[in-house]
């Protein structure tokens, strides 16, 4: 049965959306006149042999990251936003001209510019929110204090918003409703948790979304109650609804100006591509947002899936696989199959630790396999998200359905986190030719809350393995889910290499640590591959677009143990200057 058809299956999208869509203050029932902005299809123009350099890098390690590399490149020259020629100085120099700019590294390292292909635009609207994240609040009690202390400066009747609170890393008492009546007696609460698929509420915030002890759960989401009496929780988008209906939003214009801040911020970071795992998610009005912002020309490309729930809406606009540009392009349809391992939804073989659950689908099997063969027979690529292991077992039965049914060369189609993969999981994804992307700060921010108190030590050892994947013959990419965890490529590259968990620096099956090259791999060609995008950006070969990160060392040269004291040094995009520390 499709998806989008079915009212039960089409309950959680439709209210993901209307939730985020709240969120962002877009209005989601306006669904007409979205569109990218006209431009051509995939291609790109080769860049000409003669004329002189607008550019030229040198004296300083360049990684090309390049299938093929020059075995000791030593420039690199651009024109016309893109590179022109990298290798030896003397080759590089015959590009020389009256104008040509000579950038000298001294001794800086120049690199692709990095990649996140897995992250949420959507969620920048949540900097404007009270912050009681466990990397700013110690503990639920610090942050009840915070949200007490929030609460006395706003009017009467007022909201208090807050986000990225998170009981698997903030040790004390559990957040109830009564505990937010005390820190708030006069104003109605909304708290999100970090990973967005548990939030909490007090008296006040209940009553004004209209939903009491007698309220039924809806489709895909849970009321928490005790002896029929609402607790305060509340579990996935569907159950937010209606407190996003009520809880005030900004304006388009503020949300924009929030997403340029996000871009630039991922541009400090030495990102020059990023890639949305959700558009849509505020309905299709998404795109004339998007559209708005890339309009402004930001410091980053960007690409994106659009979400399966709108299926209908982007046909009927005329979208189809690869639209846009090389600026803003759209490239899959993104799916939910479950929910967080740290929130204790995403869906498991076995029970969590110290439980009778083990979490849920989203979706029935035979639901998913419906919504992915549309898409698929479509000619998009497709991302599920999975993060448990029965979840990733189940996304594996949807892509064979799919793929049997219709073969698809070079279909790219991902897992994304595909947390809690096992080996027999990864020859599975080999034969289907479909590739994991890792939100691998689980490792560093989760890693022993997993191993401790979620999944024991035996379930924590298989998250994201990506020693293993790679020697399965998968090409992995690592990403932030901002908002997660923040874009900071470095960081991801360190948590791969080093697998330290950050409470007590223990390593979390050192086995699964990866070589600082192949973790760069994973935040720019493979990366690249992953988002379609690979044919412009994600390595430095004659032809594609300009994009590069300098960092104040090389980090192929540095102990793998240091890698994450790297820093940014400049970011450039199609050969201009963005950031500079």
């Amino acid at each position: 049965m499709c998806i989008a058809c079915n009212p039960g299956a089409a309950a959680y999208l439709q209210a993901r959306r209307e939730f985020l869509g709240a969120m962002v203050g877009l209005g989601v029932l306006a669904v007409g006149g979205a569109s990218l902005s006209p431009a051509a299809h995939a291609g790109t123009t080769a860049v000409g042999s003669t004329g002189p350099a607008d550019l030229i890098f040198h004296n300083g390690p360049i990684i090309t990251m390049a299938p093929h590399p020059h075995p000791h490149p030593e420039a690199l020259a651009v024109r016309n936003g893109r590179i022109l020629a990298v290798g030896a100085k003397e080759q590089v120099w015959q590009h020389h001209g009256p104008n040509t700019e000579l950038v000298d590294l001294k001794g800086r390292a120049l690199l692709p510019g990095f990649i996140d292909p897995h992250m949420h635009s959507a969620m920048a609207i949540l900097s404007e929110w009270l912050d009681v994240t466990p990397f700013s609040t110690r503990t639920l009690a610090d942050a009840m204090a915070k949200i007490s202390t929030a609460a006395s400066a706003l009017r009467p009747g007022e909201w208090l918003r807050a986000q990225g609170i998170d009981p698997s890393l903030m040790h004390g008492d559990p957040i109830t409703m009564a505990a937010l009546d005390k820190a708030a007696p006069d104003n109605p609460v909304f708290v999100l948790e970090s990973n967005g698929h548990i939030a909490y509420s007090n008296s006040k915030g209940f009553a004004a979304a209209g939903v009491n002890d007698a309220t039924p759960d809806p489709d895909q989401g849970r009321y928490i109650r005790r002896d029929g009496r609402l607790t305060g929780r509340m579990e996935e988008s569907p159950a937010m609804k209606p407190f996003m209906a009520v809880v005030p939003m900004p304006s388009q214009a503020r949300y924009a100006e929030l997403v340029q801040q996000l871009f630039a911020d991922a541009a400090k970071a030495g990102c020059t591509s990023l890639h949305d795992a959700g558009i849509g998610t505020g309905g299709v009005s998404d795109l004339d947002l998007l559209n708005t912002v890339m309009a402004a020309n930001p410091p980053v490309r960007y690409s994106g899936f659009l979400t399966s729930d709108l299926m209908d809406d982007w046909i009927r606009l005329g979208l189809k696989p690869g639209h846009g540009n090389d600026t803003f392009r759209l490239t899959g349809i993104k799916f939910w199959s479950d929910g967080s391992n740290q929130a204790q939804t995403g869906y498991q073989r076995e029970h969590y630790l110290h439980s009778d659950k083990r979490g849920a689908l989203n979706y029935t099997q035979d639901e998913l396999v419906a919504g992915v063969q549309r898409a698929h027979d479509l000619g998009w690529q497709i991302g599920i998200h999975a993060n448990g292991d029965a979840a990733i077992d189940t996304t594996l039965n949807v892509y064979q359905t799919v793929l049997k049914k219709t073969p698809r060369k070079d279909h790219r189609h991902r897992i994304e986190h595909c947390s809690v993969l096992h080996r027999e999981q990864i020859t599975r994804l080999s034969q289907l030719q479909v590739s994991p992307s890792f939100l691998i700060g689980h490792v560093h921010y989760w890693g022993k809350a997993f191993r401790d108190d979620i999944l024991g030590p035996e379930r924590a050892a298989l998250y994201d393995p990506c020693r293993s994947a790679l020697k399965g013959g998968l090409r992995i990419s690592l990403h932030s889910d901002f908002n997660v965890t923040t874009i900071a490529p470095l960081r991801y590259i360190d948590n791969a290499v080093n697998r330290v968990m950050l409470d007590g620096g223990e390593v979390l099956n050192p086995g699964e640590c990866i070589t600082v090259e192949e973790a760069l791999r994973a935040v720019t060609l493979d990366a690249a591959w992953q988002c379609r995008t690979d044919h412009i950006v994600g390595s430095l070969e004659p032809g594609k677009y300009a994009d590069l990160v300098i960092l104040d060392q090389d980090p192929l040269s540095v102990h793998p143990g240091k890698v994450g004291s790297l820093t940014v040094q400049e970011t450039w995009l199609q050969g201009v200057r963005r950031y500079k520390a």
